[in-house]
């Protein structure tokens, strides 16, 4: 996820305790922690939604 790419939203496990969703947004990347996978995966898919994006990444990311 690199700025100026469009937007889009991903969730990746952080020190396996955490997780971190990183929505791109018009330019601008933010990132918001969480302690359940859950949580995070439930504010993923409502930044999903409030951006007009896909309810689920696709299976396989071409750039990883």
């Amino acid at each position: 996820m690199v700025a100026d790419e469009p937007n889009d939203v991903r969730v990746e496990s952080v020190h396996r305790r955490q997780w971190a969703v990183l929505v791109a947004e018009n330019g601008t990347v933010t990132q918001r922690l969480f302690e359940a996978q859950e949580a995070a995966e439930d504010f993923a898919d409502g930044e999903r939604t409030r951006l007009g994006l896909p309810a689920k990444p696709p299976a396989e990311d071409p750039l990883a």
